[in-house]
C-alpha cells in the first residue's frame, strides 16, 4: 500500500514528466481556478510522488502549478505518495481522464507508458473505468503515422473517425478513409456513413463470389462516392442519397411492398408493373359502367309494345 502525505513543497523542487496525460484548459477555465483560489482558498491539493534527489515528480496538478506560480507562491500544498513509476503513470491517467477534455494523444501516450513500466491492460482498464478495448484502441493511436496523430491533437480528427475507420478491412483503406476525412472535414457521422456502405459492399461482394463459387473482385474504394449513397431498405439498391427518404410507414404498407418487390425486385419495373394494373382496372370499370348503361333495356309505357290495336282503341277492350 502506498504511503501518503500532506505537505506544503517548494514549487522550484517539482519536476513536471513531459509523458503525463493533460486535460485541455482553456482560458476561461483558468480563470475561474485563479478566482476560486483567491476566494476560497487552495482546496485539492496536488499530487506528487518524492524522486531520490530531493525532487519530487508530479503526478496531478500541472495547471494548478501554473495559477499559484502566477499568482507569486513559492510552496504548494501537495500529497506526497511512495508510489512507484508504474503507479505514478496509472494515478495520473485516471486524475487527467476524469476531467473528459484529453488531447487524445496524450491519453494515448500516457497508457503506452504505464504498460512500459508494467501496468497490465486490466490495471488500465480499471484505473480509468474504461474496457479493455478503450485502454487497446488508445494504445493503438501511437502507431498512427505521425500527421494523423497531429490532426488528433490540434483537432482536425477526433477519436469517433478514428474508431470507425479502424472497423474498414485493411490498413490501406482505413488509410485512405482518415485521408478523405482529414481533407474534406468530414464528421463522425460520414465516415461511419462511407464505412458502413464499405462494409455492405464487401459483403454483397462475398456473397456473389459463393454464388458463383468463384472470387468476386472487389469494387475500388472510393471513400467520397460512398458518402453520396445509401442503400433502401426495401430493393437494397445503392442509391444518390438525395433520393432517399426516411418517412412514417404502416405496416400493412410495409408488407405491401415488400411483397411486390419479392416478385418484381426492380423498383421501376415494379411501378410500372403496378401502374399497368391501376390503368387496366380503371379502364376496365370504364367498360363495365359504359356496358351496363348501354346494354340496359329501357322502361316502356304499358301500351308502348301493341301495335295490332286499331287507333283510338284501348288494350283492355
Amino acid at each position: 500500500m502506498d504511503d501518503k502525505q500532506y505537505k506544503e513543497i517548494e514549487i522550484d523542487k517539482i519536476v513536471i514528466p513531459e509523458d503525463r496525460a493533460r486535460a485541455t484548459f482553456t482560458q476561461d477555465q483558468y480563470n475561474e481556478l485563479q478566482a476560486s483560489i483567491k476566494e476560497h482558498g487552495f482546496t485539492v491539493p496536488i499530487l506528487v510522488r518524492p524522486l531520490p534527489d530531493g525532487r519530487y515528480e508530479l503526478i496531478d496538478g500541472e495547471h494548478r502549478i501554473q495559477v499559484v506560480k502566477e499568482m507569486g507562491w513559492t510552496k504548494i500544498p501537495a500529497i506526497v505518495t511512495t508510489t512507484d513509476e508504474k503507479r505514478a503513470y496509472v494515478l495520473n491517467f485516471l486524475a487527467n481522464t476524469a476531467r473528459g477534455t484529453q488531447n487524445p494523444m496524450d491519453i494515448s501516450r500516457a497508457i503506452n507508458k504505464a504498460l512500459a513500466a508494467g501496468a497490465t491492460m486490466e490495471e488500465v482498464a480499471a484505473a480509468t473505468g474504461h474496457t479493455k478495448e478503450w485502454v487497446e484502441f488508445y494504445k493503438l493511436l501511437s502507431e498512427l503515422p505521425e500527421h494523423y496523430q497531429q490532426a488528433l491533437r490540434d483537432g482536425r480528427l477526433n477519436v469517433t473517425i478514428v474508431k470507425e475507420a479502424f472497423r474498414l478491412p485493411t490498413w490501406e483503406e482505413t488509410d485512405k478513409m482518415l485521408m478523405t476525412a482529414l481533407n474534406l472535414g468530414w464528421s463522425g457521422s460520414i465516415v461511419k456513413h462511407a464505412v458502413d456502405m464499405r462494409l455492405a459492399e464487401i459483403e454483397r461482394a462475398k456473397a456473389r463470389s459463393e454464388e458463383l463459387e468463384k472470387p468476386e473482385p472487389l469494387p475500388e474504394f472510393n471513400p467520397e462516392q460512398l458518402a453520396q449513397y445509401d442503400n433502401c431498405m426495401f430493393c437494397k439498391r445503392t442509391v444518390p442519397k438525395d433520393t432517399t427518404y426516411m418517412e412514417i410507414i404502416c405496416q400493412d404498407c410495409r408488407y405491401l411492398l415488400k411483397y411486390i418487390l419479392q416478385y418484381i425486385p426492380d423498383p421501376k419495373e415494379a411501378m410500372q408493373f403496378v401502374y399497368n394494373a391501376l390503368l387496366e382496372k380503371k379502364e376496365r370499370e370504364e367498360y363495365e359502367r359504359l356496358r351496363e348503361k348501354f346494354e340496359k333495356k329501357p322502361e316502356l309505357p304499358p301500351n308502348a309494345g301493341d301495335f295490332n290495336r286499331p287507333p283510338g282503341t284501348s288494350s283492355f277492350m
